[in-house]
């Protein structure tokens, strides 16, 4: 395979604290059979391709970049492989500034912002770890990170673990992992102050399922800060699923969606830079773009016919993204065929109704893509919107070899450019899916007669405004206690705005029931978005979790991170 790879709480408006807006439908997609999709991709109904019958369409010139703006190569981070002999990975994370030029885009032209912000190694994306079921991770972290100045208790001795603090307090969460959560392993409860380094020992299952993973910070009070500079890179585990003929064949590109919501001298020193709603409001004029391995609308090369699998990895602090990807020409939204989610296998191909990809912070994707024609297409953001490009971003307008990017391209997240010689590549069948090694589905027998209830909210009469789960904020002393070796029913919902819920070390299973309440769909993640429900006792998402392999404590939480560091955080703790 390869690889490329402070506002007073009071002055806030209920809506203010949105992360973004809400979306009906968590899940992205639908089954969609080997049929369906050969007749939608190979077939496509339209007429708008006659010009192309013309070989001189074809002409590589007509791939002309703008004047204002240089769409940089798509990179990949640095791969680190667990040594085959040994079946582990040794390696170092050095938490530390970064200083660096940040090319985005403000006022429709190229815009240089010299950041300086917290990273791994030195770079803008943590270095891709690769490695396979019963395979070890031994991760030196070492936290250069300058001593603490935002301690959780303030001057005059007032201590508030629900208030962001520990910005250059660190640690180290493998999210999406089903790995042990106590001692050395993937434990969130560790804190390394500044001039500590500790040594992770990762043991990964031998029956562990192949997918997209990623690792970041996660101290409580400085995850928000940590995460929104960039210290998270992904977290590869490779198996059945890259063994397919489809899947080993195709192109596998690792992109990393983060939002850098840098300050006036480029720096991210507290989480109001993520304020409610300050994406929304200021991203235009402050430059701030939605980036892709740290890079600001890069640009990646397909040829016609060819088939890549895109992992889609939501490294952001809060806002949704909904992926597209447009045909300028006609306006069209081309398939992005989920294959994956959240590092689970999906047992058929997944499209939905608009061919788009739903993403929440927390979010993992992989999807698969062909486009049959050359051409220029965009990845776009959909999220408040479609998006409509102007006739000077199709490559077939034979107009002004010159053409500039306006507004439209706040919501470019990447220039995809089509050519060369005609490919012939296929997709996985659903056949070859379905037995891939994922989690086994949870039967009604299994069910424990308890439902879990976990209800969101946010209570913003006190200041700072607290994230609360059934309506208390994060207490570590009052953790949830569950049995090792049960499943149970989840009922989740939120009576204020929306969250991607997000539990650590076991995934859980998502249920669909139809107005009769049979169950219709059921797919595995472990993130999901939670919209406005209002009733926890009856209009909530069903899940179903089976707690299996490990005991100890770990967290579940909101994976809006600002939302987590006031205290949208729950303790779990599962016992023999």
């Amino acid at each position: 395979m390869a690889v490329y790879l402070k506002t007073a709480c009071c002055a806030l408006s209920l809506s203010a604290l949105l992360g973004s807006y809400a979306h009906a439908n968590p899940i992205n997609g639908y089954p969609v059979s080997d049929e369906q999709l050969d007749t939608l991709v190979e077939n496509p109904d339209s007429t708008r391709f006659t010009a192309l019958q013309t070989a001189q369409y074809f002409d590589l010139n007509r791939f002309r970049s703008p004047d204002n703006y240089q769409h940089p190569p798509l990179q990949q981070a640095p791969l680190k492989r667990v040594n085959p002999r040994t079946g582990e990975l040794t390696t170092t994370l050095t938490a530390g500034y970064l200083e660096y030029d940040f090319t985005s885009f403000k006022d429709n032209q190229a815009f240089t912002q010299r950041l300086r912000l917290r990273k791994y190694n030195q770079q803008p994306v943590g270095d891709t770890l690769v490695a396979r079921p019963g395979d070890t991770l031994r991760i030196r972290l070492n936290n250069q990170l300058p001593p603490e100045t935002n301690p959780p208790c303030s001057e005059d001795g007032e201590c508030n673990h629900n208030r962001p603090h520990n910005f250059n307090t660190t640690n180290l969460h493998t999210h999406g992992l089903h790995v042990d959560p106590t001692g050395n392993s993937d434990n969130v409860f560790i804190k390394l102050q500044s001039g500590d380094s500790f040594d992770y020992e990762i043991k990964i299952p031998e029956n562990h399922v192949a997918g997209t993973f990623w690792y970041h910070a996660h101290v409580h009070g400085g995850s928000s800060v940590q995460v929104g500079s960039g210290m998270s890179g992904a977290l590869i585990i490779e198996g059945d699923y890259d063994r397919l003929p489809a899947m080993r064949d195709a192109d596998d590109r690792i992109m990393m969606l983060q939002e850098i919501a840098f300050n006036d001298t480029g720096e991210i020193e507290n989480n109001d830079t993520f304020a409610p709603l300050a994406w929304a409001e200021q991203a235009a004029d402050r430059g701030w773009h939605i980036s892709i391995n740290g890079q600001v609308m890069p640009e990646v090369i397909l040829q016609p016919g060819e088939v890549e699998r895109w992992r889609f990895i939501h490294a952001g602090v809060r806002k949704n993204v909904k992926l597209a990807l447009l045909d300028p020409c006609s306006g069209d939204r081309l398939p992005l065929v989920q294959v994956a989610a959240d590092g689970i296998p999906s047992t058929t191909k997944r499209l939905s109704d608009d061919n788009s990809v739903l993403m929440a912070p927390g979010y993992r994707s992989d999807v698969m893509l062909k486009v049959r024609r050359r051409g220029t297409y965009y990845l776009v953001d959909e999220e408040v919107g479609p998006v409509v490009l102007g006739a000077q971003y199709c490559f077939l307008n034979p107009e002004n070899q010159q053409f500039s990017l306006d507004g439209s391209a706040q919501n470019i997240l990447a220039r995809v450019v089509v050519r060369g010689a005609r490919q012939y590549d296929r997709f996985p069948a659903n056949a070859a899916l379905a037995g891939l090694n994922r989690p086994r589905s949870i039967a009604d027998s299994e069910l424990s007669s308890i439902v879990e209830y976990l209800e969101f909210d946010i209570d913003i009469s006190v200041d700072p405004w607290l994230g609360l789960i059934n309506g208390k904020p994060y207490d570590p002393d009052q953790p949830r206690i569950l049995k090792l070796n049960t499943a149970q029913t989840w009922k989740i919902s939120s009576v204020f705005s929306h969250h991607p819920y997000h539990i650590h070390v076991n995934p859980f299973e998502v249920i669909f029931r139809n107005e009769s309440g049979v169950i219709v769909d059921r797919i595995w993640k472990d993130t999901i978005l939670v919209d406005e429900l209002n009733d926890a006792q009856t209009n909530n998402i069903e899940i179903r979790s089976r707690y299996e392999d490990f005991t100890g404590a770990f967290v579940t939480h909101c994976h809006i991170l600002d939302h987590e560091d006031h205290g949208m955080m729950e303790k779990v703790v599962i016992e023999p």
